[in-house]
């Protein structure tokens, strides 16, 4: 690499080059707890939020639900599991995971979601999604055409660009002018 930056790896590629286009989802109307429960099942932090016909209305990350869950409990307060442990030595104890799960299970996705969500189109240039991850502080940046969800890019996808494993169909794209022929 002998000379480059960074960001010139980062350039030949679109966002739709090397976001992933299988996208785990939640609903506006769906439960805290159901939504959950798929971010655990499928190993991610967080979940764009769609509405009937895909169109994009939010993201909902870990962090989210522990404010929503801090609101009606008040164990987002606890810094940890030994605050937690703690907690349930305490003279008048709160049974604080079963309000935690009441929390989940009456919370709903439209309440805890971060909107409107920072997204970027499949269309712009790979280095526009690594620049609004940063800026905004995000793991994950929706990816759009038209409002509506087309695919999701994470920080992870940015290191991989920049370590030069940029996944399989990620080719970059060269940007040439078209010249149509003009008649004599």
């Amino acid at each position: 690499m002998s000379g480059s930056l960074p960001s010139d790896r980062l350039r030949p590629y679109l966002v739709e080059d090397v976001m992933t286009s299988a996208v785990y989802t939640a609903r506006p109307e769906e439960s805290l707890l159901s939504a959950t429960e798929t971010m655990r099942r499928h190993h991610v932090s967080g979940l764009p939020v769609v509405e009937t016909g895909g169109r994009l209305v939010g993201v909902l990350s870990e962090k989210d639900i522990v404010r929503a869950v801090d609101r009606q409990t008040g164990v987002g307060r606890a810094r940890g599991i030994l605050d937690l442990l703690l907690a349930s030595l305490e003279p008048k104890p709160k049974d604080r995971l079963h309000e935690s799960v009441a929390a989940l299970l009456n919370g709903s996705v439209r309440d805890a979601m971060s909107h409107p969500a920072v997204s970027v189109e499949a269309d712009e240039p790979f280095g526009e999604a690594s620049r609004l991850l940063g800026k905004y502080s995000v793991n994950r940046l929706p990816v759009v055409r038209d409002g509506a969800l087309v695919g999701i890019v994470t920080r992870q996808d940015v290191l991989k660009v920049l370590r030069g494993v940029a996944p399989a169909m990620a080719r970059p794209r060269r940007r040439t002018a078209r010249v149509s022929a003009v008649p004599a």
